[in-house]
């Protein structure tokens, strides 16, 4: 078993509309927020966590290859040769096969400068900390009556830094199946377009682009379309 190469997709990310990754308030107070985003510990920025995006791509990915546990746990198998258990990796002692580290790596994606600027410009104006406040309504059926609830987003047009790490590693196949099995990422970031990231993607919320992707294998930069990727 030996480390082969490694391979990077970079881009970006735009929310096209509000994006919900929820986070966590120590303190509430009266009139507050109770439904925040997560932001970064240090700079208190939003931020889209790698395991946000890696879990929802797997999730597409199981569905996609029709990997789907019947109880709904994530998918674990004994094929040796299986791209979700090789590309996204397993628990340990899940099962004996030896597939290796798992080869997917997302990386957090932070704002990109020019939408740190004009998050901060919004900031000076409305007094909203880089994020949106959106107030939904929980409807009474009988006598109409409508309860408030307001829901801390992420602007649409917003961009995040996109990195994505794959390795490639020789299983006494000079790599092959490594090879073959990157290739369905792609697929599975063209899933991430059509379906959404966060909460409340059935209304609206997390529908995303990937903007300016690049790949990079053995010192070569390549561009992605992902308008060329099938389904």
């Amino acid at each position: 078993m030996r480390l082969l190469e490694y391979r990077v997709i970079r881009g970006e990310i735009e929310t096209k509309t509000g994006l919900r990754i929820g986070g966590s308030s120590d303190t509430i107070e009266i009139g507050g927020n109770d439904n925040p985003v997560i932001r970064d510990g240090k700079s208190n920025k939003p931020y889209i966590p790698g395991s946000s995006l890696k879990g929802k791509a797997r999730t597409l990915l199981e569905w996609y290859l029709g990997k789907i546990d019947k109880k709904g746990d994530p998918h674990s198998c004994t094929d040796d040769s299986c791209f979700i258990c090789r590309s996204f990796g397993i628990s340990a002692g899940e099962n004996d096969v030896q597939f290796g580290p798992g080869r997917l790596l997302f990386r957090d994606s932070y704002l990109t400068e020019e939408s740190e600027k004009e998050l901060q410009e919004l900031k000076e104006k409305t007094g909203q900390d880089f994020t949106e406040l959106k107030t939904e309504n929980t409807i009474n059926r009988l006598d109409s009556s409508a309860v408030p609830r307001p829901m801390e987003r992420v602007p649409a047009g917003v961009s995040f830094k996109f990195e994505l790490v794959y390795k490639i590693i020789d299983m006494d196949d000079g790599g092959q199946t490594d090879k073959e099995n990157y290739e369905l990422i792609k697929k599975g970031l063209k899933m991430l377009e059509l379906d959404a990231i966060g909460g409340s993607g059935s209304r609206g919320y997390g529908k995303i682009k990937f903007k300016n992707l690049t790949e990079e294998i053995n010192g070569s930069t390549n561009e992605i379309d992902l308008a060329d990727i099938s389904l």
